[in-house]
């Protein structure tokens, strides 16, 4: 049974080699299941096999299979560029160094030599531009320097060499009824001006947009001056009106009045440029040319002057310098080379007072208020190049006071008062002297002085003060005449001692004025114990006075009884 056995038994395979064909299959199968086997790869709607060779690049892009030599040629996979409808990318030719964008929405296989130019941020993509109506975006070319714009609304991707010259989107400038704005191209520095209402936007990228201004509302009484500042000409705007200028060069002034002149009054203007003056009378509302500006400081309006029986006006010629005075009656309006320098009342002189006018030579011209003869007075207006005299007189009561007719009657002359017109009639004066009797005592004496100026012509040449000459030259003969008598001697004759002093009538004389009487109406001792004594002896002299008259009078009783 053995050998039969041996004889027709089966011829079998090594174990080892069949092992060795099952790993080979099953891994040729799990290779094909991936997608990487040697040589071949597998490639979806989306992947790409990029294939590095020895000489050269190439790739293939899916869906399909590609078969490559695995010796010779390094192999890999990668996924296109996905763009979607917002999104764009650059891609660089590694050989040329060329770039290119690729907008979206695709799907993009780079070329076997082309890569991705990261953006700023270091993505691969990057994000177009999209721009509202109202903007608008400039982008300037690397390669070329030049810049475009591009109005919204738009979806803009920039070429490969574009930057924004912006970080964002600028806004076109909305002008309303009111605006206008000042636009200047940078090349040429040309510039225009475009006035709203409107939505603007520049019209090349090589603009350069100013800030919104507004235009001038002008009423019926305003205007404005404006300069061309290219020519330096000037021309005048009347309201009303909305203005916006003309050209980009002209400069608006400030908004100014127009002079409003009533029927009574005018304005004087004078022209910067040619230096000319005109009067303008009213009633009208005056707009001054371009040039010109009001000749009289503030106010630029004045009113003319009524001339009538009790004022004229004293007018000066620019051109001669002469003066004259205006008596005729009306308004009076100045000529253009005429300066207004005084309007003079009518001086009026009453019967008792004279007044004293000088003109330029320093000659002197007397007014008398009696020189017609009778009691009515005088009046007169002051002559061109003349002026009334105003003398500066002591007085005990202040400029003040002699304004508001207050009367202090004070015993000093401590104020200087202005005088123009000369009182001729009497005048009282007050004084309080201190004096020294021959015996030592001092007294202090009140009383008054009455004075009158006699002769005008004379006293103005003598003296400025004629109230003052009087006042101190009445105490220097007082305190001379008590200087010469004892107490009790000017006691018992006071009077007659002032009569004394006031005897000196040449000194009064020369200068115009004529002393009436110098009365004491009070005297007292400087002293308080000379005071008090000098009251004993003034109550002893009484008493006895009155015990003599007593004793008198008993006397002549006892005679006359029977």
């Amino acid at each position: 049974g053995r050998g039969w056995r041996r004889r027709h038994a089966r011829p079998t395979m090594p174990v080892i080699p069949a092992i060795g064909f099952a790993a080979c299959g099953l891994a040729t199968l799990v290779a094909l299941s991936l997608g990487n086997l040697p040589g071949l790869a597998f490639l979806q709607p989306n992947e790409q096999l990029h294939m590095r060779g020895l000489s050269d690049i190439h790739v293939k892009n899916g869906p399909g299979i590609a078969t490559y030599l695995p010796l010779v040629t390094r192999a890999r996979k990668r996924n296109g560029v996905k763009l979607d409808e917002t999104q764009y990318a650059v891609v660089r030719n590694s050989l040329t160094a060329e770039e290119v964008t690729i907008e979206g929405p695709t799907l993009y296989f780079l070329r076997p030599h082309e890569v991705l130019v990261a953006g700023k941020h270091g993505s691969d993509l990057r994000t177009k531009i999209v721009l509202e109506k109202q903007e608008y975006i400039r982008l300037r070319d690397a390669k070329s320097g030049n810049l475009r714009q591009v109005h919204g609304p738009a979806t803009v991707v920039p070429s490969p060499h574009e930057t924004v010259t912006s970080r964002e989107p600028q806004r076109a400038l909305k002008l309303s009824d009111l605006e206008y704005v000042i636009v200047t191209d940078t090349l040429s520095g040309a510039e225009r001006l475009v006035s709203g209402p409107a939505l603007f936007f520049p019209q090349s990228a090589y603009e350069r947009v100013g800030k919104a201004l507004h235009k001038r509302p002008l009423s019926e009484l305003e205007y404005t001056v404006v300069t061309d500042t290219l020519s330096g000409s000037k021309r005048v705007v009347q309201g009303p009106a909305l203005y916006a200028p003309a050209s980009p060069h002209d400069l608006i002034g400030d908004t100014s009045h127009a002079f409003e002149l009533k029927q009574h009054q005018y304005v004087k203007l004078l022209d910067s440029a040619t230096g000319g003056v005109r009067v303008m009378r009213g009633e009208a509302v005056i707009f001054p040319a371009a040039h010109e500006v009001p000749a009289e400081g503030n106010p630029a309006v004045r009113n003319a002057v009524n001339v009538d029986d009790e004022t004229a006006v004293l007018v000066l010629s620019l051109q001669t310098g002469q003066q004259r005075l205006v008596t005729d009656q009306g308004l009076f309006f100045p000529q253009p080379l005429e300066e207004i320098v005084e309007v003079r009342k009518l001086v009026r002189v009453e019967p008792h007072e004279v007044a004293i006018v000088r003109d330029n030579k320093g000659a002197f011209t007397f007014h008398a208020g009696n020189g017609t003869g009778d009691e009515s007075g005088a009046a007169f207006h002051i002559p061109p190049f003349s002026e009334l005299v105003t003398m500066m007189w002591s007085s005990g009561t202040s400029k003040e006071d002699v304004e508001a007719n207050v009367v202090r009657n004070a015993k000093q002359v401590a104020y200087k008062v202005p005088v123009q017109k000369i009182v001729l009639r009497p005048q009282y004066a007050f004084f309080e002297y201190k004096v020294r009797t021959s015996d030592n005592v001092e007294l202090v004496l009140e009383g008054t002085i009455f004075w009158a100026v006699k002769d005008v012509p004379r006293m103005i040449e003598r003296t400025g003060d004629p109230k003052g000459d009087v006042w101190y030259h009445a105490r220097s003969a007082l305190i001379q005449a008590v200087s010469k008598v004892d107490l009790l001697e000017f006691m018992a004759s006071f009077n007659t001692i002032a009569r004394a002093a006031a005897a000196d009538e040449a000194f009064y004389e020369e200068r115009g004025v004529k002393l009436y009487s110098l009365e004491v109406t009070r005297y007292e001792c400087a002293d308080g114990k000379t005071a008090s004594v000098l009251q004993e002896i003034i109550q002893e002299t009484t008493n006895r006075t009155a015990c003599r008259s007593s004793a008198a009078t008993t006397r002549w009783s006892t005679r006359s009884s029977p």
